[in-house]
């Protein structure tokens, strides 16, 4: 079954240019060190949080990712490219795990410039494809609209992404 793995980070507003810059470095980095395939994400919407950014990737096979995750902290050149943009968010980091949804087209991605993203009730989700969370939060799920798709509100956490790496 194919999941998105999505991790939160907020850059800090007075350091916002470098940090995206951190990050996208940071992104390369894994990518070319390791079997993951990052893309990262900037927040376009005007509710976003000022420094909102978000790396992806998804896979097939979950153990797989873990182990990929726990051999890339132990690289040796990884920690300081980790500090570096650790050193210029805030907050603490969120982390999302979702599975695809029954009946997804073979060879689904996110798109390559922007996307859409609405988390809230999968009943609220209508005709959209609707994932569900992976880390056993009860009632929760998240779809992807086209940009012709109706946005939906109500209660629901609605983001627009740009990507930056």
């Amino acid at each position: 079954m194919l999941q998105l793995f999505q991790r939160r980070r907020w850059v800090d507003p007075g350091r916002l240019e470098a940090g995206i810059e951190s990050f996208t470095n940071q992104l390369a980095w894994i990518n070319s060190h390791t079997g993951l395939t990052m893309a990262g994400w900037k927040r376009t919407d005007s509710q976003g949080a000022p420094g909102a950014i978000l790396a992806t990737t998804s896979y097939t096979d979950h153990s797989w990712f873990l182990a990929e995750v726990a051999r890339l902290q132990t690289l040796e050149d990884y920690a300081p490219v980790n500090e570096t943009t650790a050193g210029m968010t805030v907050g603490e980091d969120a982390f999302e795990r979702w599975d695809a949804p029954p009946g997804l087209p073979a060879g689904w991605s996110l798109p390559t410039e922007s996307f859409l993203q609405v988390v809230g009730a999968p009943s609220s989700a209508g005709i959209h494809l609707t994932w569900t969370n992976a880390e056993g939060a009860d009632d929760l799920g998240t779809w992807f609209p086209s940009e012709s798709a109706p946005r939906s509100s109500g209660g629901l956490r609605t983001e627009e992404w740009s990507r930056v790496h």
